[in-house]
């Protein structure tokens, strides 16, 4: 009797653990920028870009910009700089 309640506590940790980690996992998926940068990025340090749509799940319309180092950025989609640099990206795309 011992080792089957041993049993059935493990097997409940485990399941807590298990949906723990899957609603991690569910909620990464939406992380949204809630604000903006306020640096310039230089397209040369850009490696890549997504756009952030306000309504879809997000608050805000941004840009996301991935740096070479994987740091993702988030960009005011209004601004100049943010538009000249997603024309560059769009056009170094297309080349390759």
């Amino acid at each position: 009797m011992m080792c089957s309640s041993k049993n059935l506590l493990l097997v409940a940790l485990m399941s807590v653990l298990l949906i723990h980690l899957c609603s991690k996992s569910e909620a990464s998926n939406f992380d949204c920028c809630l604000r903006y940068t306020e640096h310039v990025l230089h397209p040369k340090f850009i490696a890549g870009f997504t756009q952030q749509l306000a309504n879809e799940a997000c608050d805000i319309n941004a840009v996301i910009f991935y740096t070479k180092k994987r740091l993702a950025v988030c960009a005011d989609p209004k601004k100049k700089w943010v538009k000249k640099a997603v024309h560059i990206l769009s056009h170094r795309v297309k080349k390759m």
